[in-house]
Parts: C-alpha cells; sequence; structure tokens
C-alpha cells in the first residue's frame, strides 16, 4: 500500500503534537504547555474509517530571535511539506491571527499541495470570534477543532483523506518475496543488495544519504522471486542538512516499509543499536510486517565466542518492539554470511502467511490454559478461555474468545506457547480476546474487550 501523508505545520504551541496523538491513537509525541517543545519531526501510523494514513509532526517555526533552532526546524518542516500529501496547517483560535501565521501561509501555499486550515483550541472562551479572521491566509476556509478534547478533529481527518490520494494495493506475484532493506544512512544497504543481486544494480557511496528514493531489484533464485526495496536512508532528524538533496525522506522510508512483506532491518555491528533503529522497529511492527535483523558490518568486529551472544542481547534490550525477528551477522563487503539472509525471508515470509488449523490450536488451548489458568482479576473471577481461532494471515492474527478480559500479560504467555508449538519465527502475532457474549442478563448485554503482546525470538549466528 502507498500510504498517504498527512503533515501538520504550523507555528510553536498552537497544538500541533496534540492534534498528532489525536491522528495516531497514542500518546508518542511530547505535549507540554511551553512552546518549542517539538523540535524534530515525528511520524506515526494512523487509521481513521478503513483508511491507514502516516501523520507527520513538525517543529512549531518561530522568529530566529525567539527560537535558535527556528532556522533548522523550518528547514525540516519545508522538506516535510514537499514530502506531504495534504498539509494541515494549524493556527490558534484563542491568540488569533498572527504574522507568523501569514508567513507560514506563504510557505505552504508556494509548495502548492492540498492544504486544510485547522483553528484549533476553539473550545477557549471568544476563540470562535477570531474564526474567519483566518481566511486572510488565503487557506480555504477555516475548520475549528480542539485538539484537545478531540472536538472536530473527525471531520479534518475525513476532509484531509478526501484530499489525499487513495491506497495504491500492489498485489504481489506467486512466489515473490517482497523484501524492504532500511536503516540508517551508510550502514550497508546498497552494498548488501549489490552483493545479493551479484550485479552493481544500486548506488554505492561512502558518503550518508546517497540513496534518494526507493529503488525496486528483482533476483530470481530457484522457484522464488525476491523484489528488492532499497529505500532512502533514515538519517537521525537533528542532523538533516542544508540543501534538499541532503534531505532524507522519512515518509518514503515508511512507504517502502507498506509495501513489503518481509522488512531487513540493518544495523552497523561496529555502533550498535541506535534510537532511530528502535523508530524503525517500532514502525515494522505498526504495520504488522515481518521482520530480519543483520548485524552488518561484521568483518570490523572484534570477537570472541561470546561476541555475537551479546551482541544480540544488547539488540534484544533496545529493540524489543522487534523481538521475534531473527538476527544474523554478516559482511556485505566481504560477502560472509550474505546468503543466509535468503533462508530467513523465506522463515520469515511463510510464517506470516501461516494459517494454524482451529482444531490444532484449540486442542492445544486447552493444554495450556490447564497447566497455566489465567490469573484471577480485581473482583477475584478467573476468565475462562473459550476457544480460539485465527482470523487471519499476514500477519497472524489469532482471536481467543473468553468468559471474560484476562490481564494482557496472559495474552503473552498465549503468544510465547503459539510461537513454540506452531513455529511463527520472524513475523509479530497479533493476540486479541474477545468476551463471549452470551443471553443478556436482565436486559443487560456483555460488554467486549481486547488485549494482547509480543514476545518471543531469538538469534542466529
Amino acid at each position: 500500500m502507498t500510504l498517504p501523508a498527512l503533515v501538520i505545520v504550523g507555528r510553536p504551541n498552537v497544538g500541533k503534537s496534540t492534534l498528532f496523538n489525536r491522528m495516531v491513537g497514542r500518546r508518542q509525541a511530547i505535549v507540554r504547555p511551553e512552546p518549542g517543545v517539538t523540535r524534530d519531526r515525528h511520524f506515526g501510523r494512523g487509521e481513521w474509517e478503513g483508511r491507514t494514513f502516516l501523520a507527520v509532526d513538525t517543529g512549531g517555526i518561530a522568529a530566529p530571535e525567539d527560537d535558535p533552532f527556528s532556522p533548522l526546524i523550518a528547514r525540516q518542516t519545508a522538506s516535510a511539506i514537499e514530502e506531504a500529501d495534504v498539509v494541515i496547517t494549524m493556527v490558534d483560535g484563542a491568540e488569533g491571527l498572527l504574522p507568523q501565521d501569514a508567513q507560514i501561509a506563504d510557505m505552504v501555499r508556494a509548495a502548492g499541495k492540498p492544504v486544510l486550515l485547522a483553528v484549533n483550541k476553539i473550545d477557549v472562551k471568544g476563540a470562535g470570534d477570531t474564526l474567519w479572521d483566518f481566511a486572510r491566509l488565503g487557506l480555504g476556509d477555516p475548520l475549528p477543532i480542539s485538539a484537545e478534547h478531540a472536538t472536530g478533529v473527525a471531520e479534518l481527518l475525513q476532509a484531509a483523506l478526501a484530499r489525499a490520494p487513495g491506497e495504491e494495493a500492489e498485489p504481489p506475484q506467486e512466489g515473490e518475496i517482497r523484501v524492504a532493506v532500511v536503516g540508517r544512512p551508510n550502514v550497508g544497504k546498497s552494498s548488501l543488495i549489490n552483493r545479493l543481486l551479484g550485479d552493481e544494480r544500486t548506488l554505492v557511496s561512502p558518503l550518508p544519504g546517497t540513496t534518494r528514493d526507493p529503488i525496486d531489484s528483482l533476483l530470481r533464485r530457484g522457484d522464488k522471486v525476491y523484489r528488492f526495496i532499497d529505500t532512502a536512508g533514515i538519517r537521525r532528524r537533528g542532523k538533516i542538512g542544508d540543501r534538499k538533496v541532503e534531505a532524507v525522506s522519512m515518509i518514503l522510508a515508511y512507504r517502502s516499509i507498506e509495501r513489503a512483506e518481509v522488512v531487513l532491518l540493518i544495523v552497523d555491528a561496529t555502533e550498535g543499536v541506535r534510537s532511530m533503529d528502535a523508530q524503525i522497529a517500532h514502525h515494522i511492527v505498526d504495520s504488522g510486517r515481518a521482520c530480519v535483523v543483520l548485524l552488518n558490518k561484521w568483518d570490523l568486529v572484534e570477537k570472541d565466542s561470546k561476541t555475537f551472544d551479546e551482541a544480540v542481547r544488547a539488540l534484544r534490550e533496545k529493540l524489543v518492539h522487534i523481538d521475534f525477528a531473527p538476527v544474523l551477522s554478516a559482511s556485505a563487503l566481504t560477502g560472509q554470511r550474505c546468503e543466509r539472509v535468503f533462508e530467513a525471508f523465506e522463515t520469515a515470509s511463510a510464517s506470516h502467511r501461516r494459517r494454524v488449523p482451529t482444531r490444532a490450536l484449540n486442542l492445544a488451548l486447552a493444554e495450556w490454559t490447564k497447566a497455566h489458568p489465567p490469573p484471577a482479576g480485581s473482583k477475584g473471577r478467573r476468565p475462562k478461555i473459550l476457544y480460539a481461532t485465527q482470523a487471519s494471515v499476514a500477519p497472524p492474527r489469532i482471536v481467543l474468545f473468553a468468559s471474560g478480559m484476562p490481564h494482557e500479560t496472559y495474552g503473552r504467555y498465549i503468544e510465547n506457547q503459539i510461537r513454540e508449538k506452531f513455529g511463527f519465527e520472524g513475523t509479530p502475532v497479533r493476540i486479541v480476546f474477545r468476551r463471549k457474549v452470551g443471553k443478556p442478563a436482565r436486559g443487560r448485554g456483555a460488554r467486549a474487550g481486547r488485549g494482547g503482546g509480543r514476545r518471543g525470538g531469538g538469534g542466529r549466528r
């Protein structure tokens, strides 16, 4: 799928991060009353009425004398606008129209992208009186919202997605495995693909950021076809350079993950895991993609008999989101162990598409719940797991019907057992609990809920 990118821009402290958190459905961006808290871009995957989108929260643009980081923030914001499908320009209805709003509006209009004008804090007394003052910005009719209380956010999302291009489904060819190769700049993504292809198919350079756009390369091995999606290097946002050509597109990289079935996350073994690697891992899980982790440049690491195990342990501690992913070590430069990634791709792809027969699943479930029943709830009642079924694949989604809602830790226990019994290495597994609805008691129906968790995974030398 090609995700539409909705980019939020505006001056500091107008509520951009609050709106972003509403759009992605979790508290991902830091929200504080003082201006200038968001200096980098935040990326998150959101869903609205069956449509998936990528939300981008930018740093507030202030006058240089107000914030020494302003020039950098302005450059990042301009880059985000260029990558956007729809720009949401946010203003503060409580403060009214300010000169900085007009400057930002000029930047947005110059980009020529579809734009919506969101007037935030409309719940504040007197804010409604300033609503139509913002029409002078020339960005269309102002849309009143309160990001804090979710007022008008549904209408804003509906309008934004109506202006965004539709998702483009790319059904894989039979026998084809789509692999997105992602990682920070200069970790060896293009070098690895060239090594696997046996051809200088993609540009390789020691300078970070050489790859600008996703490039597909096809390789046939036996009855399998691998489509490698080489993504633009993901750079720490605070280090994006002055020139446009040096601005690495996070949006393109995230879209590449959405196009793939298996994601190969490359980590520089000489540097270890960085915070950007964890952010990528988070998006891989959000997207429900299978994953393999490769410690590249292994030839440059001083090793003993415990080096690999220690490296995997350190990686697991920092990449908890993808603890199901196998870990390999290799050297794209020398070719050492590179061939082993194909076996990992096939294992992860098979796990991603695996369906467990209902009978086998329930026979195993009966054994697990007998050996380790769900813990009693706050009222002293122990939920009973009645039966389970696999609702979907890619990723596997297991639905368990119960008389009550077990604690989410029990979902992790069930997932661990499922992985051990049926083998789901390399793919996330969604565990969902549903309350079994019986006959209504005294005219009141039972409530439904759900929970789940992730656990498991091991490394490979």
